[in-house]
């Protein structure tokens, strides 16, 4: 409710506008008017207005008698009083904030899970440097302590090899050889591991007497036991590492040990666990190859292959095993292994399994009846060259140039006469064709009249491209 002091609409003069005035306290509405009246402006009235409509005084008695019975009017006495109250409620409690720093940062929950993550981000990195800064700091040790064994070891090595005879060694035992080496550090994992290493090196660059001296020396100490340890360790370096010392020392007394870890999952450990069973075993009968469950890589292949080699000069390996095998890798690598032997005597096993075989072993049985000049599997050529598969018939008519007749002519000579053929075969049958039949050769060039024939013929025909 607000009070005006203006002139009264009763009189004709009004008041200036200077002198007219809105309140909102009556009291000070009366006394204002009061005050023009006094100064001579007889005129001056209250009007009284309720939410800027201006209301007589009945209507403003009616509407402080609804504010009072609805206990909606609240005087000004009791107000300052009640805040008062307030003021020295509050003057007794001690100040506590409504929020903490640290209530607010815990209920924060998306500053919680950053720093979270840059906690763990920084607990990680110490870590990893403490691990970085403790493995290298190990590594050097190690790489120093392994420098002052090998310093240690090389003169009383060199002593044995060049000073004592292979019946001297023979005659000493476990404290003489020790004494010799004459250092603290002899029974230390490390330090055998270094003495084994230096042996096996001087074993693979010096031959005769000094490979029997090193194997006594190897015996003696009995180091083929510390290598037999390493085979049972869970660590698969230690388990490579053991294989290949035995293998070098040519320690037949370990084919026992090395039967679990040919089917190991490790490559490496598989790989040296094969080869040395290989060299090792007196048996020479490639069962426990046939068995392998993994599959045989080209690197193994080579690998197997070399000590294949060396054992088959002085006793045939059986070969058949391998082309009996479950497993095709290992059935690819027999059939390799009849070829790079020469095994003639194999052919026949290698015709009856040719209906059976996957892409890869025909492949390569037709590769070995090339090398091995297999006449008595003309037939078999002959079905492989009209076969659907492109390069099994390429294989099949450069095959028909070695152990071909007339009858490969003629195969040969219609089948140019076909459209359709790839440059690969085209080359292939003409050179086979050019072996078997120069007539024929010239004869299905001219009746032709084909652009790749006449340049292919050229190049066959030229001895500076004989090999090209």
């Amino acid at each position: 409710m607000t009070f005006k002091v203006s002139k009264n609409d009763d009189q004709t003069n009004s008041l200036p506008g200077e002198v007219a005035k809105e309140f909102n306290d009556f009291n000070q509405a009366l006394s204002y008017r009061d005050s023009l009246l006094l100064t001579g402006f007889g005129d001056a009235a209250i009007k009284f207005y309720i939410f800027d409509e201006e209301k007589a005084f009945d209507g403003v008695k009616e509407y402080i008698s609804i504010i009072k019975t609805n206990d909606l009017f609240i005087p000004e006495t009791e107000i300052m009083e009640a805040k008062n109250e307030i003021l020295l409620a509050a003057n007794k409690l001690d100040f506590k904030a409504y929020y903490t720093l640290r209530s607010r940062i815990f209920n924060d929950i998306k500053f919680m899970i950053l720093m979270g993550i840059l906690t763990l981000f920084i607990i990680t990195f110490l870590v990893l440097l403490f691990f970085l800064t403790f493995v290298r700091s190990k590594n050097r040790n190690k790489a120093n302590r392994i420098k002052l064994y090998q310093s240690i070891v090389a003169d009383p090595l060199s002593n044995l090899l060049f000073t004592y005879e292979l019946e001297e060694i023979q005659a000493m035992d476990y404290q003489q050889i020790k004494g010799i080496f004459n250092t603290e550090y002899f029974e230390e994992s490390l330090f055998k591991d270094t003495l084994i290493k230096e042996i096996i090196y001087v074993n693979k660059n010096l031959k005769g007497d000094f490979k029997d001296k090193l194997k006594e020396i190897y015996l003696i100490l009995k180091l083929n036991n510390f290598s037999l340890k390493k085979l049972k360790s869970k660590n698969w370096e230690d388990q490579a590492s053991g294989i290949v010392e035995l293998h070098e020392m040519n320690i037949k007394e370990a084919v026992p040990q090395l039967t679990p870890l040919l089917q190991s999952k490790v490559f490496l450990v598989r790989t040296n666990a094969v080869r040395a069973y290989l060299h090792l075993s007196p048996s020479k009968d490639l069962k426990f190859l046939a068995d392998q469950d993994f599959p045989l890589s080209r690197w193994q292949q080579m690998s197997l292959y070399r000590v294949i080699k060396q054992i088959s000069k002085n006793e045939q390996v059986k070969v058949i095993n391998l082309l009996d095998s479950d497993n095709p890798s290992i059935r690819v690598f027999g059939i390799k292994l009849v070829r790079l032997l020469g095994r003639m005597d194999r052919i026949s096993e290698l015709s009856k399994m040719y209906p059976i075989a996957t892409l890869a072993e025909k492949v390569e049985i037709l590769i070995t009846f090339k090398s091995l000049n297999a006449f008595t599997e003309l037939d078999l050529t002959h079905r492989a060259f009209l076969g659907p598969e492109p390069k099994l018939s390429v294989l099949a008519a450069e095959l028909m140039g070695v152990i071909g007749d007339e009858s490969s002519a003629d195969l040969l000579f219609e089948k140019l006469k076909q459209k359709g053929n790839s440059f690969e075969l085209l080359k292939s049958m003409m050179v086979s064709l050019f072996s078997l039949d120069k007539q024929k050769f010239e004869t299905v060039v001219e009746q032709q009249d084909n652009e790749q024939l006449y340049k292919l013929r050229a190049h066959i025909k030229d001895s500076l491209l004989a090999y090209v």
